[in-house]
């Protein structure tokens, strides 16, 4: 016998992965649009208020663009090509939270979220495995053009 589950929620986890420092940054929200990706962008630049945070993302509608003014002033965005997700570090950290959640249920998001945590933590605690994740030689290079 399988247990399913036919109901549902959204939740949303954010995360940045730092291409010097192996640093992960995570943030758990309700919902995805702008305002909600300006508050993370903000919670990230509070992170280390006297860097300035370049973002290597896709270009999700949701996500604010470089020069919008509601991005924290020390935070800058460079986008990914369209429909790239192999791109994207953060993509592979995804399938291995997938891995370690997947078929499973959760009644309840807090649940959910409280399940993550664990997985969360060995990147938050690892910064060796993060740099795994994003040893491309672009990545640096291209941050740092940015600054």
């Amino acid at each position: 016998m399988v247990t399913r589950q036919i109901k549902y929620q959204w939740d949303y986890l954010y995360c940045s992965l730092d291409v010097i420092s192996g640093q992960a940054h995570f943030f758990q929200i309700p919902s995805v649009n702008q305002v909600w990706d300006a508050l993370y962008l903000k919670d990230l630049e509070l992170t280390d208020p006297d860097a300035i945070h370049v973002v290597i993302r896709d270009q999700a509608g949701f996500h604010l663009r470089d020069g919008d003014p509601r991005l924290p002033a020390r935070v800058r965005i460079i986008d990914l090509p369209p429909y790239s997700p192999e791109l994207n570090p953060c993509e592979q950290l995804w399938d291995m939270i997938k891995d370690e959640l997947g078929n499973r249920v959760f009644p309840m998001i807090r649940e959910l979220r409280q399940a993550t945590l664990p997985a969360l933590q060995r990147f938050r605690e690892e910064p060796a495995r993060v740099l795994r994740l994003v040893g491309r030689a672009w990545l640096p290079d291209q941050a740092n053009s940015m600054h």
